[in-house]
């Protein structure tokens, strides 16, 4: 995500602006071969530079606060990262895990 927006939505973008600037390069006569294998080859450096900021996999360290969010009608959770690796279901009514 870059700022709240899925990464379908900026190659969307971006993808949507590249096609305007050749249709536009086209139309004031520039030569649409050439047009076309710029066009595709900075389109490709764009949609990695999106998928590379956008496509990072979230990280957190022990000790970070993070929200779960509920189905509605029950209160979101705001949880702690830590070592314990069995998730607690939000919905559940535990605060530790069973043994």
């Amino acid at each position: 995500m870059i700022f709240g927006r899925p990464t379908n939505l900026w190659l969307g973008l971006a993808t949507a602006i590249q096609g305007a600037i050749a249709i536009t390069a086209v139309q004031l006569g520039a030569d649409p071969t050439a047009v076309a294998t710029i066009s595709g080859a900075w389109g490709a450096v764009v949609g990695a530079m999106v998928l590379v900021v956008a496509g990072q996999t979230p990280t957190m360290n022990v000790g970070d606060s993070y929200v779960v969010t509920t189905p509605a009608g029950s209160p979101n959770v705001t949880k702690v990262a830590n070592t314990n690796v069995t998730p607690i279901p939000p919905n559940a009514g535990e605060t530790v895990p069973k043994t």
